[in-house]
């Protein structure tokens, strides 16, 4: 009978130990693994609580060409854009005569109003060829109408801290309804020797054209979007 060697009887007996001390490991790794899957997702017919919209918070301040606050015409302006031929990149414009009244209540939409307009043949693109050309043709300056007026209907929360507006579009000898996204900046005190308060409303809608204004073009996109910034100032 042969007898193996003590030292190597020790040696396996180590071996065993480290075998049974990395099965020990893996086995626990598997079972955290297990319990952390099961803990952290969440399954197909599990209630999911519903999730709360939060509660914007509106000002309450009054911003009415009635009350003393004067429209600020050189910090204004009233921009345009549509791609060119309808795929191009984006043809922009502004109007360089153009005037509003407002009666806002940040806290009741359903008593805010507004009106203004632009004068159409005072378009502005960066190009005068097209603007005292083509574009007027389009726009139908000297057969039918040099102007083009939004009157709101109605104004209400948006539920996203803004407003929305519905207004009417005159324009090209049409008038259609539009949707204007209509947000608020804020009541600021300017110091200074003669301080006064600012306010800002942007107003942006979307409006067709072609199918909806009976616009004739082959420059233009349908689908035109008009953005108004407009400041207005009262004097303390």
């Amino acid at each position: 009978m042969t007898f193996m060697p003590l030292k190597n009887v020790n040696k396996i007996s180590d071996c065993m130990k480290n075998v049974k001390f990395f099965l020990a490991v893996a086995a626990g790794m598997i079972i955290y693994a297990v319990a952390f899957h099961a803990t952290s997702c969440t399954r197909e017919d599990a209630v999911v609580a519903a999730i709360e919209p939060p509660v914007y918070q509106y000002a309450t301040d009054t911003v009415s060409s009635s009350s003393g606050w004067n429209f600020d015409k050189t910090h204004s302006n009233v921009m345009w854009e549509t791609p060119y031929k309808g795929v191009a990149s984006m043809l922009t414009g502004r109007f360089n005569t153009f005037n509003t009244t407002v009666n806002f209540r940040a806290d009741h939409p359903e008593l805010t109003s507004f009106s203004g307009f632009v004068v159409l043949s005072t378009v502005n693109t960066g190009e005068p060829g097209r603007d005292g050309g083509c574009l007027l043709t389009t726009f139908g300056t000297a057969t039918i109408s040099d102007t083009a007026r939004l009157t709101s209907k109605k104004v209400e929360f948006d539920g996203k801290g803004a407003y929305v507006a519905t207004a009417d579009l005159n324009f090209h000898g049409v008038t259609k309804e539009v949707k204007v996204a209509l947000s608020y900046s804020g009541k600021t005190l300017i110091p200074g020797t003669a301080p006064y308060y600012v306010a800002g409303l942007t107003g942006k809608f979307e409006f067709n054209a072609i199918s909806d204004f009976a616009l004739v073009s082959t420059n233009i996109a349908d689908g035109v979007v008009v953005t108004m910034n407009m400041l207005f100032r009262h004097p303390i």
